[in-house]
């Protein structure tokens, strides 16, 4: 017998070839995210371009995420809840991806997104639409001035590092 053939004649890279063709037979297409979802949003543009934002939302959110959790500087416009309050439509289900901003784009492109896990992943009732980036002072004065923490109350008092 040949070294690197099976017994049936066929060789060992030709059946590694024949397994993994029939495991991807088996796979199902999975379709590209509706361009409706886009038209759903509710602010007029984006806090940067979309190409940017396709390209890296991710590290933007976690520099975000570690400016507040580490030093305490909150962003309204970079926020997580900014954007689903922004891009998210109010029907739109988890359980159903396709109907997700997020999570339509990505399934489509095969990435694990575990955000949803401790956010939500609905808009905000009090979402204002559409949401303007002049009003985020105001919104976060009032949130602050309804806060009785005996911090600051308007965004002017927040101490700068």
């Amino acid at each position: 017998m040949l070294r690197g053939f099976t017994p049936f004649g066929l060789s060992l890279p030709a059946l590694v070839l024949a397994g993994l063709a029939l495991t991807l037979a088996g796979c199902g297409k999975v379709e590209p995210p509706d361009p409706a979802l886009l038209a759903e949003a509710r602010g007029d543009q984006c806090v940067k371009d979309p190409d940017v934002m396709r390209r890296d939302h991710m590290k933007i959110l976690m520099h975000e995420r570690d400016e507040a959790k580490r030093f305490g500087r909150r962003n309204p416009d970079h926020s997580f809840v900014g954007c689903i309050d922004c891009h998210v439509s109010p029907t739109a289900s988890r359980d159903e991806p396709s109907t997700h901003f997020c999570l339509a784009c990505h399934e489509f492109n095969a990435v694990r997104m575990d955000c949803f896990q401790c956010h939500t992943d609905q808009p905000s009732d009090s979402a204002p639409m559409p949401r303007q980036s002049a009003d985020v002072e105001s919104l976060l004065d009032q949130h602050l001035a309804a806060q009785d923490t005996g911090g600051p109350r308007s965004v002017q008092e927040i101490p700068t590092p």
